[in-house]
């Protein structure tokens, strides 16, 4: 289990250092042109902004996603789900390492039914 913390925090890591030179380079491209006299020449660039504005806020929240699985390391509570407690499946850790639902609650927050996940599903009960 030391091996596989050890190998998920080096891709944690992996993946901080990517999302943060990502941030970096994607920043540059918020600039404002002055010199830009054509209407359809600012609609672009603003519509160019706009989805660099939108990646960005991506790229922002894995990183914090990533800070928050490294901390979680550090205070013994990475792998457990934030909503229902349950540990999360070591598959789903090894593709998404900053995972931080399982798949059932992750699947309820997709849909919709954020705070409900934990509760059974009529085929689950008896």
């Amino acid at each position: 289990m030391t091996d596989q913390i050890d190998f998920l925090k080096a891709a944690l890591r992996k993946k901080q250092s990517e999302l943060a030179r990502g941030i970096r380079s994607h920043s540059a491209e918020l600039s404002v042109g002055e010199g830009e006299h054509d209407v359809l020449d600012q609609m672009q660039n603003m519509i160019r902004r706009d989805e660099s504005v939108a990646f960005l806020d991506v790229l922002t929240r894995t990183l914090a996603d990533v800070d928050a699985s490294l901390l979680a390391m550090n205070e013994g509570s990475y792998g457990m789900c934030a909503d229902c407690g349950e540990p999360i499946a070591t598959k789903r850790l090894l593709a998404i390492p900053w995972a931080s639902h399982c798949i059932r609650c992750q699947e309820a927050i997709d849909h919709g039914n954020h705070g409900y996940a934990a509760v059974p599903r009529w085929d689950e009960a008896a």
